[in-house]
C-alpha cells in the first residue's frame, strides 16, 4: 500500500495489537535499538498485509495506521 491517498483501517483487535507493539518499539534513530522489537513490529505489519522495507518505514507506517483508527465491524 504505497498510495498515500488511501486510508487503510485496521480492525480494533489489529489496532490494539499494533499499538501495543508500537509502544514497546524504540525510535530507530535513537542509538541502541537492537532489542528485536522492530522485527516484531515488522512481523505484525506483514501479518496485516503491509510490507515496510526498513525500520523507519515500519515505524512511520504503524504511526499512520494507528492515527487512522479502526474500522467498525
Amino acid at each position: 500500500m504505497e498510495d498515500d491517498e488511501e486510508k487503510p483501517e485496521l480492525t480494533r483487535e489489529q489496532w490494539e495489537k499494533l499499538n501495543d507493539q508500537f509502544q514497546r518499539t524504540p525510535d530507530p534513530n535513537e542509538g541502541s535499538s537492537a532489542s528485536g522489537e522492530h522485527y516484531i513490529l515488522v512481523h505484525i505489519l506483514n501479518q496485516f498485509g503491509f510490507r515496510p522495507t526498513s525500520r523507519n518505514a515500519a515505524m512511520k507506517l504503524a504511526e499512520r495506521l494507528l492515527s487512522n483508527g479502526w474500522k467498525n465491524e
